[in-house]
């Protein structure tokens, strides 16, 4: 291939990229429109859709659908044809793996759920053994709801644990008792598809911006609520990793206050777990599958209103707020958003909120409570990298048969 005719097909390959990304991330939407946010010519976009079209990634509205929307729009003249991603075009995996769940979901293109299994694992601290596990609930999953695997575009992992996503590889887990593995390449050899391997705030940070509440935001700070906290840094959009991918891995750092407790002591669920069966429990000898059961029943507690809970919660919320405060102020992020198994304790959130405004002086950041599950990210991590960033094979698609 010629130099001339290389550069024509990575630009070709460029422009197609771009036209299924704006459709994807903000369809429905019409052909023009299209040509008007991607700068790209109406013959280019009309080629580009058709290929799109042939390969079932993407379709036309039918007129009804057509007709809400503009309705809905209220915008006079001749109806333009809305296109939108074709939901049946293919499917992804989302698999994610902490010390409260261990599951595999597929999902459509629009990240519609279509199966879950849980693993519902006593026992974390082999690794091989949770993988094969996670492969054979896959492959399982797969044979039954996936007829053509050329449409299995792959699989992105949320997993609680320090990442090289770069290579697929778990570098430690704490909690899980994990030491490096190669995460990424073993079920990518065992399933037949491409994995993304991603840590589990930075993919809550990924998703959210890209798909979720936080949608355009390209300066947030996650900060993840569970057994202990971790957090990830969005800065212009991109995720900043640190040395030897160790940013956000903040629960070892000393809690504000002079105390000589660690902020996942004072502000994790291990916190809460202290603060409701007194402060000698012993928490740091306890297996991570009991420290996992007793908070889920601290936040059952919390969710029927029991006010010593409440109370637990909203303390663990403060300090966790006042020891992110002068980070806050320092980097002034567009927003803070609380993630994990204590997001949803508006108790705990509100803490953390009322902390952060107090404290990070005149920067008014919106501090929100991320509801998008670690397999729900992970899905939405996939279609990124998978659907919308990669070169696809449109011959096995043109030859294949959408479901």
């Amino acid at each position: 291939m010629t130099p001339e005719v290389r550069n024509k097909v990575d630009l070709g390959r460029t422009n197609r990229r771009a036209v299924l990304a704006e459709v994807v991330l903000n369809g429905p939407m019409p052909r023009k429109e299209i040509a008007q946010t991607t700068s790209l010519t109406n013959a280019a976009i009309s080629r580009i859709t058709r290929d799109l079209i042939d390969a079932g990634l993407l379709l036309e509205l039918p007129d009804g659908a057509r007709e809400r929307k503009e309705t809905q729009q209220k915008k006079p003249g001749r109806r333009l044809v809305q296109l939108d991603v074709n939901s049946k075009g293919g499917y992804v995996l989302g698999i994610g793996v902490n010390v409260f769940s261990q599951s595999v979901t597929l999902s459509d293109l629009k990240n519609q759920r279509i199966a879950r299994r849980d693993l519902k694992l006593s026992d974390l601290t082999n690794p091989d053994y949770v993988i094969d596990q996670l492969i054979r609930e896959a492959n399982a999953m797969i044979t039954e709801h996936v007829p053509d695997r050329r449409r299995l575009l792959g699989a992105g992992i949320s997993i609680s644990a320090t990442v090289n996503p770069s290579a697929g590889r778990v570098e430690a887990s704490h909690y899980l008792g994990w030491p490096a593995v190669p995460l990424g390449q073993k079920l990518s050899d065992a399933l037949g598809i491409p994995i993304y391997v991603e840590n589990q705030p930075n993919a809550q940070a990924l998703a959210e911006t890209r798909f979720g509440s936080a949608k355009g935001i390209k300066d947030l700070l996650v900060l993840n609520a569970n057994l202990g906290i971790c957090g990830s840094l969005l800065l212009d959009g991109h995720i900043t990793r640190g040395q030897n991918y160790q940013a956000g891995m903040i629960g070892t750092m000393a809690a504000p206050s002079g105390s000589t407790l660690t902020l996942d002591e004072m502000a994790g669920g291990v916190s809460i777990i202290r603060r409701l069966h007194g402060e000698g429990a012993e928490t740091s000898n306890m297996p991570s599958g009991e420290l996992a059961k007793r908070l889920g029943s601290a936040i059952a507690s919390a969710l029927k209103g029991d006010a010593h809970t409440l109370e637990a919660m909203a303390e663990a919320g403060r300090v966790l707020g006042e020891s992110v405060s002068q980070l806050v102020g320092f980097i002034q992020p567009d927003a803070v958003m609380v993630t994990g198994t204590l997001a949803a304790i508006s108790a705990y959130t509100n803490g953390c909120r009322n902390a952060i405004h107090a404290n990070a002086g005149n920067h008014l950041t919106q501090v929100l409570a991320g509801t998008m599950t670690a397999q729900a990210a992970a899905r939405w991590v996939a279609i990124d990298v998978f659907l919308i960033k990669r070169d696809l094979n449109f011959s096995d698609f043109k030859l294949s048969t959408t479901a």
